[in-house]
């Protein structure tokens, strides 16, 4: 107490001597708090997820385009992982870790086949880019706001967000469908139909959870759909 009230005496002076008024004196704040640790370590927890979804198999995924556009999305989730900022609220309990659970853990089961070939290979690859490209473009416009469990870390809505409530979701479907294309197999296709009600599921308790925020309320009266305009 005594050493703070010198210091602040002996700025008081000095400023006095200067004859400018005495600025007041900065107490310096902790550079790392245990908030941010924590959200630190949620953060690297989450980029390793995705990396072990990928690492293991990673040999798959350098044989063609469409293998380069898979391996692609699932690298640049990992590294946006790394940046999220804090959620203001965040649901965790059983049935929101379920339903991530569902739609991390499914589609890894997701892999090459005999490959198609003609127009069915050229329009999955097409597919492909498109949902790459819608996929990253709302990355970009959701900025540090990614995550994985339900949660508010504030409402997007420019962009893609401005067409659909979820174009990240829309950009995976369309990039797992166009993928399922080009290797067509009945276990492609079962991984699709046994993302879906995962990816509902969450849709859900996300949406319930946002509905808590007057801003996200306003949002849902502005934009109806939640992955593709005018149809779903």
């Amino acid at each position: 107490m005594g050493d703070a009230v010198e210091a602040r005496a002996t700025v008081a002076v000095e400023a006095d001597i200067a004859g400018r008024p005495a600025a007041p004196l900065r107490v310096g704040t902790p550079r790392f708090t245990r908030a941010g640790l924590a959200n630190a370590a949620s953060n690297v927890c989450l980029a390793v997820l995705f990396g072990a979804a990928l690492l293991p198999g990673i040999h798959r995924y350098v044989n063609s385009v469409a293998d380069i556009i898979w391996a692609t999305g699932a690298a640049l989730m990992c590294l946006l992982s790394l940046v999220r900022v804090p959620p203001r609220t965040v649901a965790v309990n059983i049935r929101a870790i379920s339903a991530t659970a569902g739609m991390m853990l499914v589609p890894t089961l997701i892999a090459p086949s005999v490959p198609a070939v003609g127009v069915l290979y050229k329009a999955g690859v097409a597919l492909e880019m498109i949902g790459l490209l819608l996929t990253q473009v709302a990355r970009v416009y959701l900025g540090r706001r990614f995550g994985l469990l339900p949660a508010n870390r504030g409402v997007v809505s420019t962009g893609p967000f401005a067409l659909m409530r979820h174009p990240i979701y829309s950009g995976w479907l369309l990039l797992t469908i166009g993928y399922t294309m080009i290797y067509p197999s009945w276990r492609n296709v079962l991984v699709i139909l046994g993302t879906l009600p995962f990816m509902v599921w969450r849709i859900g308790q996300e949406e319930a959870l946002l509905r808590e925020d007057a801003g996200y309320r306003s949002y849902l009266e502005r934009v109806r759909y939640r992955l593709l305009p005018y149809i779903l």
